[in-house]
Order: C-alpha cells, then sequence, then structure tokens
C-alpha cells in the first residue's frame, strides 16, 4: 500500500546513484572559443578513424564514433555550445578507453604484426585508426576538461576578457605587491544635522 500511495520513497530522500558534476552553460569564454581550430582538426582524424572502423565491419566501433563525430560536429555548429562539449568529452573517454583495450589486444594477441607493407594499404590503414582511436578520445576528453576548467573559473584562469593569455597578476588590484598612487581619505566634509539644514 506504500507503494501505491508513493510514499515508500519520498521525493525529499531521493538519492543520485552516479554523481555527476555540474555542466557549466552560457557563453563560451575566449578560451573555449581558441579551441575551435585544434578541435576542428581532432574530428577530423575521428572521422577518419570512424570510416575506417566501418570498412573493417566494426559497425558498434563505427557507430560509437559516429556518436562522438556528431556532438563535436554539432557543438562547432553551435558556436562552441559548452553543454554538447562536454557530452563530447565525455563520449570521447569512454570510446578511448573501449579503443585503448583493443589496441592492446591486437598488440598482444594477434597473430599478424601491427603494421606491414606485405599486408596492403587498407590493413595499415586500419591498423593506423586503431593506434588513432583511444590517442583521439584521450585527447577529445583533455580538451573538454580544460573547458569545462575555463569555464567553471569564469575564463579568468586561462584567458583575459581581452582573449589574451591572462598572466599572473592580471586581475589583482592596484596595490597588490606594488605601489599605488590612490591612497585611502576618510570622509573630510562639514558634518550637517538633520533639521539644520
Amino acid at each position: 500500500r506504500a507503494l501505491e500511495r508513493g510514499t515508500f520513497y519520498p521525493q525529499s530522500e531521493a538519492v543520485m546513484v552516479l554523481p555527476m558534476p555540474s555542466i557549466p552553460g552560457g557563453s563560451p569564454t575566449a578560451y573555449t572559443l581558441s579551441m575551435r581550430k585544434p578541435l576542428t582538426a581532432l574530428i577530423l582524424v575521428q572521422a577518419f578513424v570512424c570510416f575506417m572502423k566501418i570498412m573493417g565491419l566494426d559497425f558498434l566501433g563505427g557507430l560509437y564514433a559516429g556518436i562522438v563525430v556528431g556532438l563535436g560536429y554539432y557543438a562547432l555548429n553551435n558556436g562552441m555550445d559548452v553543454q554538447i562539449l562536454m557530452y563530447y568529452g565525455m563520449m570521447c573517454l569512454m570510446n578511448g578507453v573501449f579503443d585503448l583495450v583493443r589496441l592492446l589486444d591486437v598488440l598482444f594477441k594477434s597473430p599478424l604484426p601491427l603494421f606491414a607493407a606485405k599486408l596492403g594499404v587498407m590493413y595499415n590503414l586500419g591498423s593506423l585508426a586503431v593506434v588513432l582511436a583511444p590517442i583521439c578520445g584521450g585527447c577529445g576528453a583533455y580538451v573538454a576538461y580544460k573547458i569545462y576548467q575555463d569555464q567553471q573559473n569564469g575564463g579568468s584562469s586561462l584567458y583575459s576578457s581581452q582573449g589574451q593569455p591572462a598572466s599572473y597578476s592580471q586581475g589583482l588590484p592596484t596595490h597588490y605587491g606594488t605601489s599605488s598612487t590612490h591612497k585611502f581619505a576618510p570622509f573630510a566634509g562639514n558634518g550637517t544635522r538633520l533639521g539644520d539644514a
């Protein structure tokens, strides 16, 4: 009966099974926008990996790689959307772990060498994709993490508001560690009582 009435698990006592960090929103910072070209190059390499997985009849791996490429492409086309970039980074991390396991499996269990000229171009391109897949996953996750850090700090930790790298002293008051021409002066005006004006 308690289950039917909805009182067995009160809403105030609900617990998240897998705690997730808050995904920052808002407009992208200067650092996020500066990562557009490197991210574009990374997504192009990931598209090559996706194509080679499909050519190698790894359709499930190609599907996951295609989702990663699609998320990255969507983020680029929407002005470096930060939330989509976070999802992209999480997918890169998960895919990168699986691709690393596959690379180790090929290195230690395959009877064939990883690269061999006598096995043809397609074989070597497929091997190249196997090597590049975990590297791209790690790079994508790292870029998303740095963007996450920058968004959490309001863009002040890595870049200034003008889009230039922020130095250690930027954002500090003028009197911090240096002499300042502005000195504190208490109120020096004449006092006036209420009713006298």
